[in-house]
């Protein structure tokens, strides 16, 4: 296998030009010298050191895609159809610029710091939102350029993106309600824990208060995880005497486990209950009735992280910016006008 000095006897020059031309430094090469080295690199199928080239340039080309752990079941986020779609995007956006994807989940700030540290990386993406006290210290110790998805602070100099996600439990409920449903609950996480759900939340309450409604309580249910707590919540739907006519959840995969319960129980959708999600991420087209869900561009949010993260790599002073990127809702068969 042939070294970097292998290469640059063969070509006749020094270890030095042959690292500039592996490092495109232009300047310091003459065309017809970088012809030849890569020319010589070619013929020999050399890969450089990726180790090698971080110590020279600084730079490891290594982006870390940040993964929460915030409950004990989440330990891989990826599991989630819209966060596996994002990171998907974003690396896929990042290896056209010529870097490498380390996904990381993580506890603790103590745990990123270290891999920072460990793999020199020239910036992280956290792609769910965290504790909003692991955030905070987060975005406060980050040695690298940081963007952070689907969680801001007023108060901080930040990078982040988020969706308008107040207007998505607006649209989702007011959509409900031109349907004739005055009886709509609303599944969650734990929906005081977590900006985006408590702003989805409220678009839920200011739509019902639109039509002089409040919210029955029993129908507020929180701390719904995934499609095993929508499957949950069916089952407590099903032992209703009054049941809500329609439920709108604030992830495709909780809506998609309250169509599967109420299924089992004998309950008929949209007959019985109408439902609505939210990312429309994949399940909402396979699940049967196809679910009408609030839509998100995820490519949309990956490819303004990308952008984001690239500006604050090439400019140390680029530390602060705040996108909000829009929603719409996408009618299928899971609603039912009354």
């Amino acid at each position: 296998m042939s070294t970097i000095k292998d290469i640059a006897a063969e070509a006749g020059v020094s270890v030095m030009t042959v690292s500039n031309v592996i490092n495109n430094n232009h300047s310091r090469v003459s065309p017809g010298t970088e012809k030849r080295v890569r020319e010589i690199m070619a013929k020999h199928n050399y890969v450089p050191s990726m180790v090698a080239r971080s110590l020279i340039s600084k730079s490891s080309r290594i982006i870390a895609v940040l993964l929460p752990i915030w409950y004990a079941s989440s330990a891989s986020m990826l599991r989630d159809p819209y966060a596996g779609q994002l990171v998907g995007h974003i690396e896929e956006l990042l290896r056209e610029k010529e870097y490498y994807v380390m996904v990381c989940s993580f506890e603790q700030v103590s745990q990123v710091l270290k891999i920072q540290q460990t793999w020199h990386i020239d910036g992280m993406i956290q792609i769910m939102p965290h504790e909003d006290a692991v955030t905070r210290e987060l975005i406060q110790q980050s040695r690298t350029p940081l963007v952070i998805c689907d969680r801001h602070f007023d108060d901080l100099q930040m990078l982040s993106v988020c969706l308008d996600d107040h207007k998505g439990g607006y649209l989702a409920t007011k959509y409900l309600l031109e349907q004739g449903h005055r009886d709509i609950g609303f599944a969650a996480p734990a929906v005081f824990e977590s900006a985006v759900i408590h702003a989805r939340y409220m678009g839920y309450l200011d739509a019902l208060h639109e039509y002089a409604l409040k919210e029955n309580s029993d129908w507020v249910f929180n701390g719904t995880i995934h499609q095993e707590g929508g499957e949950e919540v069916a089952r407590r739907i099903c032992s209703m005497q009054k049941r809500p006519t329609a439920m709108l959840a604030t992830e495709d995969l909780i809506a998609c486990g309250i169509i599967k319960g109420c299924q089992e129980c004998g309950l008929s959708i949209p007959q019985d209950l109408s439902v609505i999600g939210f990312d429309d991420s994949m399940p909402s087209r396979l699940i049967t009735p196809a679910l009408t869900t609030v839509a998100q561009d995820v490519h949309a949010k990956a490819k303004t992280a990308v952008d984001m993260l690239m500006h604050a790599i090439s400019d140390p002073d680029f530390r602060n910016q705040h996108t909000v990127l829009d929603v719409s809702l996408v009618t299928r068969q899971s609603v039912r006008p009354l």
